[in-house]
């Protein structure tokens, strides 16, 4: 399924404590996001922009996951246009 509670905030919380497999947003600011990362990244799940680099806080563009999936994610996105 594919769910948008409307809070970045919130989605990446839920990613860090695994109630989400992953979580992709295309245009973010970065007070929408650090806490977030750092959440996910401590909770050992992955977090990058959506080229698949290290994550930059002036990358607006950004996938977190459990990272079991990022790279197949990451794939997803790219087939459908996503960049």
């Amino acid at each position: 399924t594919i769910r948008m509670l409307g809070s970045a905030a919130l989605m990446l919380a839920w990613v860090a404590n695994g109630r989400l497999t992953c979580y992709w947003e295309y245009d973010l600011s970065s007070w929408d996001i650090a806490a977030g990362a750092l959440l996910v990244e401590e909770a050992g799940g992955r977090f990058s922009d959506l080229e698949n680099t290290d994550f930059d806080i002036r990358n607006r563009k950004m996938i977190a996951s459990n990272g079991l999936v990022h790279d197949g994610i990451l794939e997803v996105l790219h087939e459908a246009g996503a960049r």
